[in-house]
């Protein structure tokens, strides 16, 4: 029971996070554009960095003294090329959705 609370505290401020992203957005938080944009920067900053050597984790910064790795991060790499597909289905629902202007 200990445990729940904390666990319970969490859930319900990433809840509240995205009910103030969705409201914030007036709806749009989930739109196929609003998922293009979002999974196509996602995807952009994660192999950019990780190709660079640059750790997104904040954690291995704090222990190692630095952000900058000697190699090339392949778990950044891979997360952001596993977006990739996701990205393209996005825009490719997002486009057929809008319609032409006259």
């Amino acid at each position: 029971m200990e445990r729940l609370i904390p666990v319970l505290l969490v859930v319900a401020a990433v809840a509240a996070w995205y009910l103030f992203l969705y409201k914030s957005s007036n709806g749009r938080l989930w739109s196929p554009l609003w998922m293009a944009f979002s999974t196509t920067a996602s995807a952009a900053v994660l192999i950019v960095a990780g190709l660079i050597g640059y750790s997104l984790d904040k954690r291995a910064a704090f222990f190692a003294g630095t952000s900058w790795s000697e190699s090339v991060i392949w778990w950044q790499v891979g997360v952001g090329l596993a977006l990739l597909p996701l990205a393209a289905y996005s825009w490719n629902k997002a486009c057929s959705q809008t319609e032409p202007s006259h």
